[in-house]
């Protein structure tokens, strides 16, 4: 082989190695502003995402700010609420006091109606009586249980009659044990010495609530010309 063939291959050689290194070159710059693109692309969308959460922390804080302002406000109106009512209730407690005595002034042997308690009753015949209030929030009943006890000296029919005020001391309604609407005698003759309960039920009108109640103790007519 001649030199000069050798020159032309060895020329070849050097032009193809050229060739490939530029190649290589401009693939690993694409490369490069390939990646610096994507870079770039994720640097603006992190910056997006930052901006947008700190956007939503911006509402939710001035939201909550607002929130504790009114809450602290409503707490504060509360207090002050609770405070009035505080100074008030010794008034109304002085006022329910006046107007219980101007009531049981005007309407002599009222008592205070109290529930699922024994009340003594100061009348011939009868012992004391005791109120429990039944039924549902929407539909209140009034039951009251009734003892009765003979001291005389013969058996008698006593009637019974128990009547409801309000507050005012108007009255609501009653419940009579002892006789029907006819005033026959519904009850067996209470022998002397003699200890008896009777249990009634009694709904008021438009679910009204007693204060007050009275009791008042009767005889059948033909038992009076004995008396």
């Amino acid at each position: 082989m001649s030199d000069q063939t050798t020159s032309v291959m060895t020329t070849g050689k050097n032009e193809k190695n050229i060739e490939r290194r530029y190649r290589v070159r401009r693939q690993s710059n694409g490369v490069h502003r390939h990646s610096r693109r994507r870079s770039l692309r994720t640097i603006y969308i992190l910056s997006a995402l930052v901006l947008v959460l700190f956007l939503l922390l911006l509402v939710v804080s001035i939201r909550l700010s607002l929130y504790a302002k009114e809450v602290h406000d409503l707490t504060v109106l509360q207090h002050k609420q609770e405070l009035e009512l505080e100074s008030l209730r010794p008034k109304v407690a002085s006022l329910e006091a006046e107007i219980a005595e101007l009531v049981q002034g005007r309407l002599p042997g009222l008592k205070p109606l109290q529930f699922d308690k024994v009340i003594p009753i100061e009348k011939k015949y009868v012992r004391n009586i005791i109120f429990t209030l039944i039924g549902t929030e929407d539909d209140h009943r009034y039951e009251y249980k009734l003892t009765l006890k003979n001291d005389g000296l013969t058996g008698v029919h006593p009637i019974v009659r128990v009547i409801f005020f309000d507050h005012l001391g108007i009255q609501l309604g009653d419940s009579t044990i002892g006789v029907d609407e006819d005033n026959v005698p519904t009850l067996d003759i209470l022998e002397r010495g003699e200890v008896r309960s009777y249990t009634q039920v009694v709904q008021l009108p438009d679910g009204k609530r007693p204060r007050y109640f009275k009791v008042e103790v009767d005889l059948p007519e033909y038992q009076k010309v004995k008396e």
